[in-house]
């Protein structure tokens, strides 16, 4: 039951009307096709190669899903207002982590295969993103379509694409793991911890923050751009997302190929900048959505200064700062904020009363 003071420190704006439901089945049809002969495919290959590398096979698992728990962690506190429902970035980790492996896996090896004859073994690595960035972007439309929560936001995309890039990073780091020791250790000897030691020190540390997780979620950034940008026409919606794709593709080939030169280092801080500057972006285009539904709450519940904090992370620091609360307090107050005005923008009354109810505990 809704207490007295809560109806009316806010009011709730009128429904909005109901889309039409489209059949889903298409979609997980693909999906569950997706993940299931990809991890078919996978597991085949891998077979006999994890029957020499049994010790290592099993501490690579748990080295890199330490580091993938440690990317799920930072992601998901990309967004402020609304993140992405674990269901959503579980299906998008498993869409990276078997589909687009396994689909990409047979392609990389077959075009391999070509070069090493043509004496030029690692050639294929500048044909790589044209096999392995399309089946990740045909996952993350996949994967946004069936989300629990409609994506509102560019930065949904981004989200949802680093996931599905995190899954394709950490699967991929097992994979070149094993196939390292045994490419590079005799039979007998290559069940080597040693070789994994090296492994985890070149992926995780040299390579991952310019690697799949921020190439794919620069791909998700243009696709949900093209998916719920209003006010632009489909060809200004599409062209801008054709051309972070392309940026994302340029991305993935510097990133496999040391031939650039210094063109090589410039491009990661590059692409890593443009990761960086689109959450700032998806950020702003969070807070103009949802920030507006402040106005159905009443002024004495949250000032309207208050309201103007909350548009971007340094503004809300800059409040902490200036407010007469401990920061720990005034950090609650602002999560209360956002949570209050989602919850509005769903027509989720008992959201909105339990967001009051926070409001006032950290106002003392």
């Amino acid at each position: 039951m809704n207490s007295p003071h809560t109806a009316q420190s806010f009011d709730m704006p009128p429904p909005a009307p109901d889309e039409p439901a489209s059949p889903r089945w298409p979609l997980w049809a693909v999906y569950i096709a997706g993940v299931v002969l990809g991890a078919t495919v996978l597991v085949a290959a891998l077979g006999p190669a994890y029957g020499e590398t049994p010790t290592l096979a099993a501490a690579s698992v748990a080295a890199f899903g330490a580091f993938g728990l440690a990317c799920t962690w930072l992601l998901n506190r990309i967004p402020y207002f609304v993140r992405v429902p674990p269901s959503t970035s579980g299906m998008a980790l498993l869409w990276g982590g078997f589909a687009a492996i396994g689909f990409a896996m047979p392609a990389n090896t077959a075009i391999g295969g070509h070069f090493a004859a043509r004496g030029d073994p690692s050639a294929w690595l500048m044909f790589a993103p044209l096999t392995e960035e399309p089946v990740k972007a045909l996952g993350i439309v996949v994967v946004l379509l069936l989300a629990a929560n409609r994506a509102r936001t560019a930065l949904d995309g981004l989200v949802v694409g680093s996931f599905v890039g995190l899954g394709f990073e950490v699967v991929e780091d097992i994979v070149q793991s094993i196939n390292n020791a045994i490419n590079d250790h005799p039979p007998g000897q290559r069940d080597n911890l040693g070789s994994l030691a090296v492994d985890v020190v070149h992926e995780v540390l040299r390579r991952s923050w310019t690697g799949h997780i921020v190439i794919t979620g620069i791909t998700g950034f243009a696709i949900a751009h093209a998916l719920t940008t209003r006010g632009r026409t489909g060809v200004q919606r599409w062209s801008v997302a054709a051309g972070l794709m392309l940026l994302a593709v340029s991305g993935h080939l510097l990133w496999n190929s040391h031939r650039f030169g210094v063109f090589y280092v410039l491009g990661q801080f590059g692409i890593l900048a443009l990761y960086l500057w689109l959450i700032r972006v998806g950020r702003e285009q969070e807070a103009r959505i949802y920030l507006p539904y402040l106005h159905y709450a009443a002024p004495s519940l949250v000032d309207p200064a208050e309201v103007v904090s909350m548009r971007s992370g340094r503004a809300r620091r800059r409040a902490r700062k200036a407010s007469a609360h401990p920061a720990r307090r005034a950090r609650e107050r602002h999560r209360a904020i956002a949570d209050l005005a989602v919850a509005i923008s769903g027509g989720n009354r008992d959201a909105s009363d339990r967001a009051v109810e926070a409001l006032r505990h950290a106002a003392g």
